[in-house]
């Protein structure tokens, strides 16, 4: 019987497309998982005429463990810092899955705690450097999700084994 995983999907309203098109394909991995019965929470689920502060923070507490899509405007979330990251970084309960949406300076941006934390980008022997998900295109899209689906498995595993 597969084990159920709620994932909180934070990152920055910005993003939001962006941020579809990732979760799309990262759905189209997790979803024929052997072990895990994946559910994403997004800010998308909240109703017209819901209290979205109440339901984000009820949502933070149900959840498994947060997926974090980083880029320079998730960084500069004053709501994300305040009220999102606290759950999963600097003595927070949840694990974290931070995963780079768009390129950041790890040198030179001030990464809200998630320094500590190894952020998922995809790395091949034929790029310069490692990509940001939005870097990618088309194959390197699918070959994202594909690997953090692998690392997403394997941390679970590890954390469900303590």
């Amino acid at each position: 019987m597969k084990k159920n995983i709620t994932m909180f999907v934070s990152y920055a309203r910005a993003n939001r497309d962006l941020a579809a098109r990732f979760l799309e394909k990262f759905q189209e991995q997790a979803a024929p998982s052997k072990q895990f019965h994946y559910t994403f929470w997004r800010d998308n689920d909240i109703l017209v005429g819901e209290k979205w502060h109440e339901e984000i923070q009820h949502a933070l507490g149900e959840c498994d463990a947060g997926l974090v899509l980083v880029s320079p405007a998730f960084l500069g979330s004053q709501y994300i810092q305040d009220h999102e990251l606290p759950k999963f970084v600097k003595g927070g309960d949840k694990p974290v899955i931070p995963v780079l949406l768009q390129p950041i300076d790890l040198e030179r941006h001030d990464l809200k705690g998630l320094q500590q934390a190894q952020i998922f980008r995809l790395d091949r022997p034929r790029f310069a450097s490692s990509k940001a998900y939005g870097e990618c295109s088309g194959s390197h899209r699918d070959q994202f999700a594909l690997e953090l689906f692998r690392q997403v498995e394997a941390r679970l595993d590890k954390v469900m084994a303590r």
